[in-house]
């Protein structure tokens, strides 16, 4: 059996397109909101918002407890509390470190380092974001723990606020 150049370019082709279908959707999952800053160290995992929080921020699981997202529009500050499995804050521990990425509606990029915030009745981390009315944005926070890192995704959007 002979094959023509134009078989091998149809199999070629062919398999291009089947390895491209099962591979794009897996890997657009993972660049979302985010470059090559965040490394090879990148879960990967998609976290999915559970509920919203005492803090009014939406929730995810980090490993045995919580992570809350909150947002403040008007001075932009993002606050990140730990809570346990019943949803109320507890500390944040003192080697936690973490970075911000944002994706802004209006398509620019930013990222901010999270410091720790002691103000309130719990620790917490915290990044003065330094926007004025801060828009919708989708951010994924990168929190390390010594050499361990994971990454979590929120997406956040303004409530429309009352003017008198």
């Amino acid at each position: 059996m002979k094959l023509h150049s134009k078989s091998i370019l149809r199999w070629v082709i062919t398999l291009s397109l089947i390895m491209a279908v099962g591979i794009l959707p897996k890997w657009t999952e993972k660049v979302w909101a985010h470059g090559r800053e965040l490394g090879e160290e990148d879960s990967g995992g998609v976290q999915k918002e559970e509920e919203k929080g005492p803090h009014g921020g939406p929730v995810v699981v980090f490993g045995n407890n919580h992570l809350e997202f909150t947002v403040d529009h008007e001075s932009g500050d993002i606050v990140l509390f730990l809570l346990d499995k019943d949803l109320k804050a507890i500390p944040m521990p003192e080697n936690y470190s973490g970075v911000v990425y944002l994706n802004m509606s209006d398509g620019s990029k930013k990222n901010f380092t999270l410091k720790r915030g002691t103000e309130g009745p719990v620790s917490h981390l915290e990044a003065e974001t330094g926007i004025k009315e801060i828009s919708s944005f989708k951010a994924v926070v990168s929190l390390k723990d010594g050499e361990k890192r994971e990454n979590f995704r929120f997406s956040w959007t303004p409530v429309a606020h009352a003017h008198e």
